[in-house]
C-alpha cells in the first residue's frame, strides 16, 4: 500500500513530550493525514499541540469535533462523531473555509445510508477484531462481502478503521477502501521506530520464483538477499534444485508439480504482492502452472518472467523448447526480460516492439545494443511506446548478474517506480555487482549542503526540537550531531532520532568524531577533528558512500587533508567560540584569505562563532560553505513566528 493511504490517528491521551515532532515525522514519511482525536483535551491544550505542529503542514490534520479550532488554525478539516453529525441537518459549510473537509465516523450502513450531508470521506467500523481491545470488533457485521459491496456503492471514499494492523491493511485497500485509519498504532514509538514501522507498512512485496543455487550467489536466495536490502518484503517458491557454481553446471531436479501448487496456495492468506518474478523453471509446462495459480490468487499482480535459457557458465536449460512454444508461454506473462542471447533465441533478428504490441506484454531487452564504452536496455511497451537507458560499460558479467537485473527492475516497479526509472536501477545495481563490490544495492549519497547545521543542545528532546526548527525553516542543508560529553548510549539513541528526522527532510546527517555511532545507525558520515580517528581507517570503515570531514587549523593541516580520503574540511575557528575546550588560533577574515582557499580542490567550511551575517564575505574567500550553531538557532526562532 501507499503511504498517503494512511491515516494516522493520534492517541486519545497527551504523551510525555515531543508528539507534535511526531506528528511532523509521520507527515513528513507521506502519510496521507494525520486525524488529532483529544476526547478529554481543553481547547487550550488543543491550541498548544497545534501551535507546536509546522504551519505548512497542518493543511494535513484534522481535528475531532472543534470546527472554531479547525478554522482559527488552518487545519485541514473537522471529523465529526456520529453524535457530532447526527445533530446536523446539513453540511457545516459556513463554519469552515472552503478548502477545509468534513469527514465523519460510521458504525453501519444504516448510518451511511442516513447521513443529513455528503462527507469528503469516511471512517467504517470496526472492520475487524481489535488488535488491543479484547473482544471489540470480533462481533463486527463487516463480512469481506458487505466491505466489498459497501465499497463500491457510496460515492464518497470510505476508510477503514478497527482492527487494522500491518497484517492486514492492504488487504481492506483491495476491497476497495480508500485508505486504512490506524488508532493509536503509531503511539509510544520514537522517531526512528516510526520511520521503520511505516517503510514496513508500505513495503512493496515481491513473489520470487526460481531455483536454489548452492552458491546463494544465484537464484531464490540471492534474490530474497537482494530484496532485503531494497528494502522490499519477499515471498520465495523453490522451482527447482540445482547444482552449479559459477564455473560449471551439473545437474536440475524440479519441484513436483502438486508441491509447486501447494506452495503458492499457502501464500492465500498473505499480503499480495504487486509483482511475481519467474527465473530459472525446469519445464514451459512448470511456467504455464506458476502463471495460473500466481493469477488464481493474486489477480492484481504483474507477472514478470526472466527467461533463463543458458546459464552464466554455458549450460542450456529448455534445450527442448522451440521459438513457437517460447513465444506462447511469453504471451501469458506481463513482462518477460530476455538478454541479448535470448532475445535472438525468441524473435531472431526482428525487434520485439511489433510482437509486444499484438500480445501486450512488454519485453525488456537486456544489452538491446552495445559499444566497447556503453550498454543500451530497451524496453518495448504493450502501447507501442520504446524506452531506452543507457549506461558505461563497466567490469565483466558474474554469477548471478542476470537474477540481480531482474530483481532490482522488479522491485522498483512494484514500488511503483515507472519503466525509465525502474531501468536506471537495475542497470546502476549490475554496474555495481560487475565492479566487485558485492550483490548490494548502491547506498544513495546525499548531497553536500552548504549550509551545516551543527546541534547545541545536550538532550535528545532539545537536539530534536532545535534541529527540526532549523530544518523546517529551512536553514540547513546538512546536519552535524555533536554530543561531546554524553554517555554512549544517550548518543547512540540520539543519532538514530536525529537520522530519522534528518531522512524526513532528505538532508544528510553527520556525526562529530564517533565513527562506531555513525557505523552503527547508519548515518550518512562523520566529520573527525585532528586527534579523532584518521580518515583512512574511517573510510575503510564507512565505506566509499560516506561523507568524512576534517577539521583543519592551519595551511599546514590543509596540505595534509589533499592527500587523504575526505570530501571536505572544516577551517576555523572563524572567530572565539566557548564550545570548544582547545581552541587553535583564530583566523578571522585575513586568516581565511592567507589561506587561498579558491585554489583548494575540497569544499571548505568555515567553522567557529559563525553567522548567517558572515556569509557573503567567507563565500567571496573561496569557502564553500559554513558551520553554525546557536546563531542559526537564533535565526530559526524568529523565522517561526507562529501566529495563527
Amino acid at each position: 500500500m501507499l503511504p498517503q493511504q494512511i491515516i494516522a490517528i493520534t492517541p486519545p491521551a497527551f504523551g510525555d513530550t515531543g508528539e507534535a515532532l511526531h506528528i511532523a515525522h509521520l507527515l513528513r514519511l507521506g502519510i496521507g493525514r494525520v486525524h488529532i482525536r483529544k476526547p478529554d483535551a481543553t481547547v487550550e491544550e488543543l491550541e498548544a499541540l497545534i501551535r507546536s505542529i509546522p504551519r505548512e503542514l497542518r493543511s494535513r490534520c484534522v481535528l475531532s469535533h472543534h470546527i472554531a479550532l479547525v478554522r482559527r488554525w488552518e487545519l485541514g478539516g473537522v471529523h465529526l462523531s456520529v453524535a457530532d453529525w447526527s445533530t446536523l441537518r446539513e453540511r457545516p459549510t459556513d463554519a469552515l473555509r472552503p478548502e477545509q473537509i468534513v469527514g465523519i465516523s460510521c458504525h453501519s450502513v444504516a448510518e451511511l445510508e442516513h447521513l443529513p450531508f455528503r462527507p469528503d470521506y469516511a471512517y467504517v467500523s470496526p472492520v475487524a477484531a481489535s488488535i488491543s481491545k479484547p473482544d471489540y470488533g470480533n462481533d463486527s457485521p463487516w463480512t469481506p462481502e458487505l466491505r466489498r459491496a459497501v465499497t463500491a456503492r457510496f460515492p464518497f471514499p470510505l476508510i477503514a478503521l478497527g482492527g487494522v494492523g500491518e497484517a492486514n491493511a492492504q488487504g481492506f485497500i483491495e476491497e476497495g477502501f480508500a485508505g486504512v485509519a490506524l488508532l493509536g498504532y503509531f503511539a509510544s514509538q520514537q522517531l526512528h521506530e516510526l520511520t521503520e514501522r511505516v517503510q514496513k507498512l508500505c513495503a512493496p512485496t515481491l513473489l520470487l520464483c526460481g531455483g536454489i543455487d548452492p552458491t546463494a550467489e544465484a537464484g531464490v536466495t540471492a534474490d530474497m538477499q537482494h530484496a532485503a536490502r531494497l528494502g522490499v518484503r519477499a515471498y520465495s517458491i523453490v522451482t527447482a534444485l540445482t547444482c552449479q557454481d559459477a564455473v560449471a553446471f551439473t545437474r536440475l531436479t524440479a519441484v513436483a508439480d502438486t508441491d509447486l501448487i501447494e506452495a503458492v496456495r499457502a501464500l492465500r492468506r498473505q499480503s499480495p504482492p504487486q509483482v511475481a518474478k519467474i527465473g530459472l523453471i525446469a519445464s514451459l509446462h512448470q511456467l504455464r502452472l506458476l502463471v495460473r495459480e500466481i493469477r488464481a490468487l493474486f489477480p492484481a499482480c504483474r507477472i514478470v518472467w526472466d527467461p533463463i535459457l543458458r546459464t552464466s557458465s554455458g549450460a542450456d536449460l529448455l534445450s527442448d523448447a522451440s521459438r513457437e512454444s517460447l513465444l506462447e508461454v511469453a504471451e501469458l506473462v506481463d513482462i518477460i526480460l530476455p538478454n541479448h542471447y535470448e532475445s535472438r533465441q525468441l524473435f531472431g533478428e526482428s525487434i520485439p516492439g511489433e510482437w509486444a504490441e499484438r500480445t501486450a506484454t512488454t519485453v525488456i531487452a537486456k544489452s538491446a545494443s552495445s559499444t566497447e564504452e556503453e550498454v543500451t536496455d530497451r524496453a518495448y511497451l504493450a502501447d507501442g511506446r520504446l524506452i531506452e537507458s543507457t549506461a558505461p560499460r563497466l567490469g565483466e558479467d558474474r554469477h548471478g548478474t542476470g537474477c540481480l537485473y531482474a530483481t532490482t527492475l522488479c522491485a522498483a516497479l512494484a514500488r511503483g517506480e515507472d519503466y525509465q526509472e525502474a531501468l536506471h536501477a537495475a542497470q546502476r545495481a549490475t554496474m555495481h555487482y560487475r565492479l566487485g563490490r558485492g550483490q548490494e544495492a548502491p547506498v544513495r549519497r546525499l548531497p553536500l549542503g552548504r549550509r551545516m547545521f551543527v546541534t547545541h543542545a545536550t538532550t535528545t528532546a532539545e537536539i530534536l526540537e532545535q534541529t527540526d526548527l532549523v530544518l523546517r525553516q529551512g536553514l540547513a542543508d546538512i546536519v552535524e550531531l555533536r554530543m561531546k560529553d554524553a554517555p554512549w548510549e544517550t548518543f547512540l539513541h540520539t543519532a538514530r532520532e536525529t537520522l530519522a528526522l534528518c531522512h524526513a527532510y532528505d538532508i544528510p546527517l553527520l556525526i562529530n568524531d564517533r565513527v562506531d555511532i555513525a557505523l552503527l545507525t547508519g548515518a550518512d558520515g562523520v566529520h573527525l577533528g585532528q586527534r579523532d580517528m584518521p580518515p583512512t581507517e574511517a573510510r575503510r570503515l564507512l565505506g566509499d558512500y560516506a561523507l568524512i570531514g576534517l577539521t583543519c587549523n592551519s595551511a599546514e593541516d590543509l596540505a595534509t587533508a589533499r592527500t587523504l580520503p575526505i570530501d571536505y574540511v572544516g577551517i576555523g575557528p572563524f572567530r572565539f567560540t566557548s564550545t570548544k575546550k582547545k581552541l587553535a588560533p583564530i583566523l578571522g577574515l585575513e586568516g581565511y584569505h592567507a589561506l587561498q582557499l579558491h585554489a583548494f580542490p575540497l569544499p571548505a567550511y568555515a567553522i567557529g562563532s559563525v553567522s548567517p551575517q558572515d556569509i557573503p564575505d567567507l563565500y567571496a574567500l573561496g569557502l564553500y560553505g559554513v558551520a553554525m550553531s546557536s546563531s542559526l538557532i537564533h535565526a530559526a526562532r524568529i523565522a517561526a513566528d507562529d501566529r495563527p
